[in-house]
């Protein structure tokens, strides 16, 4: 970043309010008098050069929780607008779809700044959390069921372990949240995708946009296809990502992709000449890998292997999106697997836990160590900038995060907000001293969660649990508090409560759509039906006790079938769909079964890529931006070429015909 940028960025950033009129305009109420916008500060951390109000808007779009009833009960969406870097930006913008259903996306905005980078070249790029969803949550967020819990929901985050002490199993918390939903008033049944369709348009035209554009990931895939369906009036082009037909049994193959996933890698080896020469009948070796994990004999490092470790190595891709792939390792780690023993290559992957790091300096000195003199002095000269540069670029970084973040509480949530979560963070350490004061200290904490910010509630919280001087300097910093820095407040504790209720707030909301959506189009004798016929039905032992989980939680909610909801979709709307070869989640297949009834539709599968393809490799973002730039045109498969992994040869490789060869290496 040149020197000019970085002045011009810390100005914009201590300047006053800008003069945006797309901001005035929603902070006036937005565009649609049903559907009022309400702006709103963006959720931390922001991308390095995301300037609040001016390069990212944030705020909350109020729609109906029945559409078909527009003065009922209402729900805030809350939404995020990643302006366009161009000064004469496309009119129809690129809205993302999140997975889930349950999981937002809103609080991971610097990374999704990255990700979609390319497309904010020449437009708009809109995040949304959608209902029963992150920030969006609130609604069918059961707060006095996960106060009642916490407890043991903390100790079970912290410990990642099921808990003996206690009930919070799954069905016991799910039945006490729809007992409390329903006692709230919450139409349950209309939190669902048609719904959520409805929602996408509502939101986008609150923002003053009549045309735009879609891209889902994972279930965003099932909305996208039901907003195709069902609202598509102003959709110019949707990628779908990570494909979830409606039209598949999505709870009955959850171990379907997880075998396609295993048939690719041994399909890639066999059609490469080297790896296939390296690597015969690999099929035969990985069933004796799966064998030898089940019965306990795969041992690395005095370590014994868990049953499901040979399927953890193909699902493990899918979390490494910043590493190199260790998919041209995984031939040879089937074979050491399949004999048991002698095992340097499965060594090196669990060493660097499932995971390659980047080349680094070490690795560059050593590809340059046989150069001449003149070369290696150049060599060195340049990595001495380029280290200069990095730690440079790493300290801006900081200096500029720590700026907004001051500017933030200054101007957002005012001085004493930030003094007050200080001083109580210095004063909690007697209570975190004892055992039992803490546990209630905490329950009382989550309390406060879903209370309207009060200071009688915050002095009787002090009151509570704080002595002395402490208490004296928290109680007067609660007297001397704007209604704005108590909102700050009780935001922020709401933040740090949240964090370790996500796990099972996310899977709640996520049993509010799969629960009255998907059954009884699934069931569970369906899932063990389909598990034993796959290609490598191994892969249902990771599956096993979630799918046992999910149908007793789900037993617990009524059923809301729609009728053709899970027919296939029929469009016209130009469409990209696109498949994974590492995707565990959803199958690579189900990318082409999408686009079998939409006709103006390209399907692509990406090697090297986990589960929302566009978050591993740089040209699926190239791919997309291309095709939405012009939906007409037909793609080649430059991408997806370019991806096939060159396998690595293990020194042993060739002397299987021998295992005492083999061992003896």
């Amino acid at each position: 970043m040149s020197f000019d940028k970085i002045v011009g960025l810390i100005a914009s950033l201590l300047a006053g309010d800008p003069v945006d009129p797309a901001f005035e305009r929603l902070s006036a109420g937005g565009y649609n008098a049903t559907t009022p916008v309400t702006m709103r500060s963006c959720p931390r951390p922001l991308g390095l050069y995301e300037i609040e109000r001016k390069t990212l808007f944030c705020g909350a779009v109020s729609v109906p929780e029945d559409h078909a009833r527009p003065d009922g009960r209402r729900i805030e969406l809350a939404f995020a607008i990643m302006k366009s870097h161009s000064s004469y930006p496309e009119p129809d913008p690129l809205v993302y779809l999140h997975g889930g259903p349950g999981t937002g996306n809103l609080e991971g905005l610097r990374g999704f700044a990255k990700v979609f980078d390319k497309f904010r070249q020449n437009r708009d790029v809109i995040m949304f959390d959608e209902r029963a969803a992150g920030l969006s949550g609130h609604s069918t967020t059961c707060y006095e069921a996960l106060t009642t819990n916490i407890l043991d929901i903390a100790r079970k985050t912290a410990e990642a372990t099921t808990q003996k002490d206690g009930d919070t199993s799954p069905s016991k918390l799910a039945a006490d949240c729809i007992s409390e939903l329903r006692a709230s008033g919450i139409d349950l049944a209309k939190y669902n995708t048609y719904e959520n369709a409805l929602d996408v348009r509502a939101v986008v035209t609150a923002l003053g946009y009549e045309s735009y554009n879609l891209y889902g990931i994972s279930y965003g895939t099932k909305l996208a296809l039901e907003v195709m369906r069902s609202v598509p009036e102003g959709v110019r082009a949707v990628i779908i990502d990570g494909v979830a037909p409606p039209s598949v049994h999505l709870y009955d193959t959850l171990a379907q992709p997880g075998s396609e996933a295993v048939t690719f890698l041994l399909d890639q080896c066999r059609t490469n000449p080297a790896c296939d020469s390296a690597y015969p009948e690999l099929n035969d070796k990985l069933r004796q890998a799966f064998t030898n994990a089940a019965e306990g004999k795969i041992v690395v490092r005095g370590k014994k292997m868990p049953p499901q470790f040979v399927q953890v190595l193909f699902d493990r891709r899918n979390g490494d999106r910043e590493h190199r792939s260790y998919t041209p390792y995984l031939p040879a780690v089937i074979y050491e697997m399949a004999r048991g023993e002698n095992m340097p290559t499965l060594e090196m992957l669990v060493d660097e836990e499932l995971s390659l790091p980047r080349y680094g300096i070490a690795d560059a000195r050593k590809l340059v160590a046989t150069r001449g003199d003149e070369e290696q002095r150049y060599f060195n000269l340049a990595l001495a900038e380029a280290e200069a540069t990095k730690g440079n670029e790493a300290s801006l970084e900081l200096t500029i995060s720590e700026l907004k973040d001051a500017l933030h509480r200054s101007r957002v949530l005012g001085p004493l907000a930030s003094l007050f979560d200080e001083e109580m963070s210095r004063a909690s350490q007697p209570v975190l001293a004892d055992p039992e004061k803490a546990k209630a200290a905490l329950a009382d904490m989550a309390a406060l969660q879903n209370k309207i910010a009060s200071k009688d509630e915050l002095r009787r919280f002090v009151g509570d649990y704080f002595s002395g001087e402490s208490q004296a300097r928290l109680l007067a910093l609660i007297d001397a508090m704007s209604e704005t820095e108590l909102r700050g407040v009780f935001s922020g504790i709401r933040t740090s409560v949240g964090k370790a209720e996500s796990g099972i707030v996310g899977s709640s909301h996520l049993w509010i759509y799969a629960c009255q959506e998907d059954l009884p189009y699934n069931t569970l004798e369906q899932y063990k039906k389909v598990t034993a016929g796959l290609e490598w039905p191994q892969i249902g032992i990771a599956w096993d006790g979630l799918a046992e989980e999910f149908y007793a939680v789900c037993r617990l909610f009524e059923p809301q079938p729609r009728a053709g909801f899970h027919d296939p979709v029929v469009s016209d709307i130009p469409t990209l769909a696109i498949g994974s070869a590492w995707d565990t989640q959803t199958a690579a297949s189900w990318a082409k079964l999408a686009t079998d009834t939409l006709p103006r539709s390209q399907s692509f599968v990406i090697p090297e890529a986990g589960h929302g393809a566009i978050a591993y490799q740089p040209c699926v973002a190239e791919m997309g931006a291309a095709f939405i730039n012009n939906p007409a045109r037909t793609l080649d498969d430059r991408c997806p070429a370019s991806l096939k992994p060159d396998f690595h040869i293990a020194p042993w490789a060739g002397d299987e015909t021998s295992a005492d060869k083999a061992k003896a290496n």
